[in-house]
């Protein structure tokens, strides 16, 4: 679990599924429960897609490669 949010900016071929940049304020990780995809771990999350101005585009979950995201 995450102890508090923080934003990345996410390449198209660092999460499942979308297409394009993605700019998300990650609210929740769910460490315990990697899923190996393409020979790495990949990390369920929740949080909210932001805009590049940074207003909320609302509520997202997607599957995120774990070496994207802060180590806790």
């Amino acid at each position: 679990m995450t102890a508090r949010a923080f934003t990345v900016l996410l390449d198209e071929r660092d999460y499942r599924y979308g297409t394009g940049e993605l700019r998300i304020r990650v609210e929740f990780v769910d460490r315990a429960s990697a899923i190996e995809l393409d020979g790495e771990p990949w990390l369920q999350i929740r949080g909210v897609r932001l805009r590049r101005d940074g207003t909320e585009m609302g509520p997202l979950q997607l599957l995120v490669r774990a070496a994207r995201l802060p180590a806790v």
